[in-house]
């Protein structure tokens, strides 16, 4: 998530609530149903669980909300992309010539080890 949490400014927000669809961070929100289920903030746990009766944040449409969430999902998928790719193309050049190969010692041995006759 990109945007910051609604209580702590200087927090970086990790999910959206499920009710209000606002950003927060770790700890203002309350997983109610487990890790994998979508949390509340805690005023709009306070709402679902009958304490208040209303939330200082109004609750968004259902479709609006999605679309957060899919926002959300894509941009996480794209940050995963892009760290996948950034892994498999290394800055590293081969170097190419009759001495001997030099390794950056961060591969195998055998990976370096240029094939013998008796291979």
């Amino acid at each position: 998530m990109s945007e910051s949490c609604s209580k702590h400014p200087h927090e970086k927000g990790v999910d959206l609530c499920r009710r209000c669809g606002g950003s927060w961070c770790g700890s203002c929100l309350v997983y109610v149903f487990g890790p994998k289920k979508a949390p509340y903030c805690m005023s709009c746990a306070m709402v679902a669980g009958g304490v208040r009766s209303s939330s200082t944040f109004p609750a968004l449409p259902r479709k609006e909300r999605k679309a957060r969430m899919r926002a959300q999902q894509a941009e996480a998928k794209a940050a995963l992309d892009a760290a996948r790719e950034a892994e498999l193309l290394p800055d590293v050049e081969p170097v190419l010539g009759d001495g001997p190969v030099e390794t950056d010692w961060a591969s195998p041995w055998w990976e370096d080890r240029q094939p013998t006759m008796a291979d």
